[in-house]
């Protein structure tokens, strides 16, 4: 009958460490969302549309844009404005000068081949409910369409 007890025992044991450890708040991911960009260019008129996914909606997110563009861009940086749409209807505006090339015409951001991208911070430690919907749209001066942007993108990074 002992061996019975202990038997019992360590298995109702076991079954509550699984069950705690189940119970477990999983870690937020990161999300990346990108638009592909025609290939005749990104008119000014053309707003691009996110409604950026959160794993976890109690947690705290930075997001980020990236761009990715080729060799075939002609300018150094990418004037951009971007509105974040909250749950309660505000709307937060931010003007962005994205740096895509140094001085020296070198382009800046990451990659190889005929592909690079480059990638700013848009806002840290934002709550979901403050950009349910994020619009970007290109402004560059006297420029209606802009060639050699391949891609835009958000991404989500929880912040921990």
């Amino acid at each position: 009958m002992n061996i019975a007890v202990t038997v019992m025992t360590t298995l109702l044991i076991t079954v509550i460490v699984l069950s705690a450890a189940a119970c477990r708040r999983q870690p937020a991911m990161s999300t990346a969302h990108f638009v592909h960009l025609p290939s005749v260019g990104w008119m000014a008129s053309a707003p691009l549309s996110f409604s950026p996914e959160y794993s976890d909606s109690t947690a705290a997110y930075d997001l980020l844009l990236a761009v990715r563009h080729t060799s075939a861009y002609r300018y150094s940086n990418l004037a951009l404005v971007v509105d974040f749409m909250a749950d309660d209807a505000s709307i937060h505006r931010k003007t962005i000068d994205l740096k895509l090339a140094d001085q020296y015409g070198n382009w800046t951001g990451g990659g190889f081949g005929a592909l690079y991208q480059a990638t700013v911070p848009l806002a840290s430690g934002l709550s979901p409910s403050r950009a349910r919907k994020v619009m970007v749209w290109q402004s560059m001066a006297g420029c209606d369409t802009l060639q050699g942007l391949v891609d835009v993108g958000i991404i989500t990074h929880p912040v921990y």
